[in-house]
């Protein structure tokens, strides 16, 4: 069991250090502020740049005084079809100063991209599948749900919670609406979210994949919850929000 752990590691680091010879430069297309602290960027990649949906990029601002040589990981909300780096992010209470020289760029300023990486990746065309988004954590469950628009081989449950504003809510809505294989669950509070995931792992149990993304905190709560359901830790995908 050590070994293959430790296999494993050596991929998903060798993976990394792929990703980190990526590097390229994109530009400004807007920066919108939909809701309260919520906010949507869009960036123009270089031509050469490819990515796959729910995967993250690493990206560093024009120099500055107070961030210079400083990268920070956002998870893409687009697919490649859409030719357009897509982010969701929130300020939080404190806006750090990483993200107030972000936010008040404009367009056409360039910005540089290390990347991309991942392993928040759709699996097969077969197995169920269970998505579970808290907050702006719908930001690479966008981009998977994109992927999976036009899917039927198989049922697909998107589970997102949020306790003041769905960030890309109505397009998740109307994505379901269109698929009838799609599911969405809009709930807004702990106690019916996980109530929900549990019916849903119940029904499907290690038939699906379950993927995660949101705050460390709800992330281990959501994984203790399927597990205690008897799902295998091979059937759980997570993507933590560290840079949303």
């Amino acid at each position: 069991m050590e070994t293959l752990k430790t296999i494993w590691k050596f991929i998903k680091n060798a993976r990394y250090l792929k990703g980190m010879m990526q590097k390229s430069t994109a530009t400004v297309i807007s920066i919108e502020n939909p809701h309260g602290d919520y906010y949507v960027l869009k960036l123009k990649p270089a031509d050469n740049l490819q990515w796959n949906a729910g995967e993250h990029i690493m990206l560093k601002l024009p120099d500055h005084e107070t961030i210079k040589k400083e990268y920070r990981i956002f998870s893409i909300a687009s697919i490649q079809e859409e030719d357009v780096l897509l982010f969701g992010t929130r300020t939080g209470k404190q806006t750090s100063a990483f993200k107030k020289v972000l936010l008040n760029l404009q367009p056409g300023d360039p910005v540089s991209l290390m990347g991309p990486f991942g392993w928040f990746r759709i699996r097969d065309d077969r197995s169920p599948i269970v998505l579970f988004a808290g907050g702006v954590g719908i930001t690479p469950v966008r981009a998977l749900v994109r992927e999976l628009k036009d899917s039927q081989t198989r049922p697909i449950h998107i589970v997102y919670s949020s306790s003041d504003y769905y960030l890309f809510g109505d397009e998740m809505k109307e994505l379901a609406d269109q698929n009838p294989s799609m599911t969405l669950y809009s709930v807004s509070d702990r106690n019916e979210t996980q109530a929900k995931i549990a019916e849903l792992a119940e029904e499907y149990q290690n038939q699906a994949y379950y993927y995660m993304s949101s705050s460390p905190a709800v992330l281990d709560s959501v994984a203790k919850l399927l597990k205690s359901k008897g799902i295998s830790g091979k059937r759980l995908i997570d993507d933590t929000m560290k840079g949303y």
